[in-house]
């Protein structure tokens, strides 16, 4: 029996399914997962590029969501080899990379997060992602190579030029467009509906279509996160814990602030 927990969002694309997930940016105490668990998230990206984590935090969200069923991503600050390891060795089931440009850092990030032969990733068991257990290392390798997902960023230009080439490197299972740097790099800061970026945004969900790669987007404003779902999206992350709280309390103000005027 494998010492690998499956991971049920990479299953769940596999089997048909499209996913809704948001970003986890500032609360550092693991019952954030319980709550958007019960949200009904099916998956979270610990935001360690922008967010203000150390691995010891990423660490204990990650394992908090992944007994619960809801599969941890960890948005790495850069591509360096130890936020990828650490990150996935602390048992986060996937990273997504931020800044890529090209297919060669996407063969990298495969080379960096994935065990022999397929990478070069470091060993070490009964750490986090084994669930500190310990088991026969060729058939751990392999079921690890297996359950780990790859998301990959289309955030700048050269990406959207280059996503033929990128969304063709054996390993990437996620695309996700990140639309405000996006649309800053296009020379549009903030225009979602602007048709330049909604053709950058087709010319990707194309590529991945033709190369077996999910779509995915990151929308804070939920309408937009609405009209992509109907565009084909299978990935839709939107907002942060932050973000919902923030919305969720303004609801709440809002209304009985009126009534207070009635």
């Amino acid at each position: 029996m494998s010492i690998i927990a499956s991971n049920p969002m990479k299953q769940a694309l596999q089997d048909g399914q499209s996913l809704v997930g948001t970003m986890v940016s500032e609360i550092r105490q693991p019952v954030v997962m319980q709550l958007l668990k019960n949200a009904g998230f099916d998956f979270v990206i610990i935001d360690n590029e922008h967010g203000p984590f150390s691995i010891e935090t990423i660490a204990d969200l990650a394992r908090a969501a992944k007994q619960l069923g809801l599969s941890p991503l960890v948005r790495v600050p850069d591509l360096f080899y130890p936020y990828l390891a650490q990150s996935l060795d602390s048992g986060a089931q996937g990273v997504m990379i931020p800044r890529i440009f090209n297919a060669d850092q996407v063969r990298e990030a495969v080379q960096m997060m994935k065990y022999p032969p397929l990478g070069r990733r470091g060993c070490a068991l009964s750490r986090g992602h084994t669930d500190f257990k310990s088991g026969p290392l060729t058939e751990t390798m392999a079921d690890t190579n297996d359950a780990t997902l790859l998301m990959i960023q289309i955030e700048t230009v050269d990406a959207v030029e280059n996503i033929e080439e990128i969304a063709a490197v054996p390993g990437v299972d996620i695309a996700l467009i990140g639309p405000a740097d996006l649309s800053i790099a296009l020379g549009i800061p903030g225009q979602w509906d602007s048709p330049k970026l909604h053709a950058a945004i087709e010319k990707m969900i194309d590529a991945c279509q033709r190369h077996n790669v999910y779509p995915a987007i990151h929308m804070n404003d939920l309408d937009w996160a609405v009209y992509w779902a109907k565009k084909g999206m299978r990935v839709l992350s939107s907002a942060s814990e932050a973000g919902l709280m923030m919305r969720g309390g303004a609801a709440v103000t809002s209304a009985i602030s009126e009534a207070f005027k009635s």
